[in-house]
């Protein structure tokens, strides 16, 4: 049916993006108590439990930047900008610890940046090395959250390699990273004897900031523990998502292994200019933008793969309304979780403008933090996929100020190797001549010639879609060749409900502690030993309470994700018996007794 309101879902969307886009920010961020202790932001908790669960393993935590770079380097004033970028941005300067339940910030003092060149013989030994840097892992209990080393194979070519952590980084922070530093680049090559980050920021003409992340983490924590600034938000997208789907089982090329891997993969497709201007004709008719037509097709070629026609796909957004957060590196990346139920005889126009209203509806929302979002949720959690969005959409332009070094040509080289986070990430990217389509994926599941050939498959459908929007979406999906449309080897939708089933009792004193802490975090009853953490309602907050409580009664330091490893209470009994036994052999008294500190889990 076609919708019949005064104004189109479109124009709505339409309306509220230049609203929000022209609306002058308000500055709110005051800066925080530095003698209190300061905590992580709810982004950046996510990704702290992410690397928590993941271990050493998950390196789509990390961003690694390449940049060749002919001709006389200055390597004394790029170490000079380097360190005045770390003292501008105390999120660099930033690690993490766990007191009490909850993730601190602690900022270390501004110190010189050592960058002493490597020499390399050739090409092999630099992506060796090169390799070998980008993977090492960062301890963010100890390590500043940006590294860099140079490479040189001659006198006037080098290689610099960045990496940063994503807790502190994020696509619009290296946007500001590359002008800073070739900035303070420009001013510490015209001061040679000067290193002091004040001195080089005022003649590098770059304004003081007016906040720092940690209080932008501040504001949003006191945001969060007001109950009632985001009861509007949480209400709305408990409405939204009550009785959604927890995975979109999409048809993988091999079983979802219980473990997820950030090993990824990219292909890329052009949009042919004819279907970027049915698009762009399309939105302008139906008074939408172009990203809600992109992303309209691409979730009816997501139902129409899946055979799932209830969906929840995530969008990403810069989330920098606030004035003193666009000049800050940091990670403030949010997800809105967009659901869909794709109707098979509905028109796409009239599915493009229930599309619309959802935007509308998330945009609205966007100020509630994801992972808060999903902490009150209450979501069970799995460590093979992560919970409620597995599949993202990310529109952005080309990076408009790539790094230029003064009297330096820089050449920004492609990862060596590519990490990802979410199963599969359809990036639409916008250049000054072609609308370019990347779909990152994980390997583990996928085949690169079955996303390459989802690729052809979404700008066939979003072609015929742009063309003809009166087709329902089955004609469209139906005479678009989906991909491996019948093969199913992604794992069932977890279930949600705790464990009633009777069961064997807790045997012997670890057991019985582990229930113990387990009922306690969950509030539930009693536990029998072949209960699972996960399907008896834990979340990844409270599997970090576990193991908090866990790491009290042993005397042992246990990770959170020794709980997603050994999901089961058995199982983890087992493995805390044998971590005890090789502590402090057994203990005469039970697992009360401390193990001592400093033992690993």
């Amino acid at each position: 049916m076609t919708d019949q309101q005064p104004a189109s879902p479109g124009d709505l969307l339409q309306t509220w993006l230049d609203h929000t886009e022209d609306a002058p920010p308000t500055a709110v961020v005051p800066l925080a108590d530095r003698t209190a202790p300061l905590r992580a932001s709810h982004a950046q908790q996510g990704m702290w439990l992410a690397q928590e669960v993941a271990g050493d393993d998950d390196r789509a935590l990390t961003a690694p930047h390449g940049y060749r770079l002919t001709g006389p380097l200055d390597v004394d004033a790029l170490a000079a900008a380097f360190g005045a970028v770390l003292a501008r941005h105390e999120v660099l300067r930033t690690h993490f610890t766990l007191e009490q339940g909850q993730l601190r910030q602690v900022i270390a003092a501004p110190s010189a940046f050592a960058l002493v060149p490597e020499e390399v013989a050739d090409e092999a030994e630099l992506a060796e090395m090169r390799r070998a840097f980008t993977r090492e892992p960062f301890d963010l209990a100890r390590d500043p959250l940006l590294r860099a080393r140079l490479f040189r194979l001659a006198p006037d070519d080098h290689v610099l390699v960045a990496v940063f952590h994503h807790i502190a980084n994020d696509g619009w922070s290296m946007d500001i990273f590359h002008r800073e530093l070739a900035a303070l680049y420009a001013a510490a090559v015209s001061l040679p004897s000067v290193t002091d980050p004040d001195v080089l920021a005022d003649v590098a003409e770059l304004p003081e900031l007016a906040a720092q992340y940690p209080d932008y983490a501040a504001w949003q924590r006191a945001l969060a523990d007001d109950e009632g600034e985001h009861e509007a938000a949480l209400d709305h997208w408990r409405a939204r998502l009550s009785g959604a789907p927890a995975l979109l089982s999409l048809p993988t090329d091999r079983p979802r292994p219980p473990f997820r891997s950030s090993i990824g993969g990219r292909v890329e497709h052009v949009v042919p200019r004819a279907t970027s201007a049915a698009v762009g004709d399309l939105a302008l008719a139906q008074g939408t933008t172009r990203f809600a037509v992109q992303f309209a097709a691409f979730q009816a070629l997501l139902a129409a793969w899946s055979g799932q026609n209830d969906l929840v796909t995530g969008i990403t957004t810069a989330n920098r309304a606030l004035p003193e957060t666009e000049p800050l590196i940091g990670f403030f990346v949010n997800v809105l979780p967009i659901r869909a139920a794709c109707t098979p005889d509905e028109p796409f126009a009239d599915f493009l403008a229930r599309t619309g209203r959802g935007l509308i509806d998330a945009y609205k929302h966007d100020d509630l933090p994801f992972e808060l979002l999903l902490e009150k949720l209450d979501l069970p959690r799995s460590a093979g996929h992560n919970p409620l969005v597995q599949v993202t959409v990310a529109s952005h332009e080309e990076l408009t100020t790539p790094m230029a070094l003064p009297g330096v040509t820089v050449e920004h080289l492609p990862p060596e190797d590519l990490d990802v986070q979410e199963d599969l990430t359809l990036y639409l990217t916008s250049g000054d001549q072609d609308v370019r389509v990347h779909l990152a994926f994980r390997t583990d599941l996928f085949d690169r010639s079955t996303i390459d050939e989802l690729g052809r498959a979404y700008l066939r459908l979003l072609d015929s879609a742009a063309a003809h929007p009166s087709r329902t979406l089955r004609e469209l999906t139906d005479g678009t060749a989906v991909p491996g449309a019948t093969r199913r080897t992604g794992e069932p939708v977890p279930g949600t409900a705790p464990e009633t089933a009777a069961g064997t009792a807790p045997k012997g004193p670890v057991e019985e502690l582990v229930a113990e802490v387990w009922s306690a975090v969950l509030g539930s009853g009693p536990l029998h030993r072949e209960a699972n953490f996960f399907l008896c309602g834990g979340t990844s907050l409270a599997a970090t309470r576990v193991a908090n409580r866990l790491s009290e009664e042993t005397g042992l330091r246990i990770p959170v994700r020794t709980i997603f490893k050994h999901s089961g209470l058995a199982a983890l009994a087992e493995h805390l018996t044998a971590l005890i036994r090789e502590a402090a052999g057994p203990p005469a008294d039970g697992p009360r007794t401390a193990a001592g500190p400093g033992a690993g889990a």
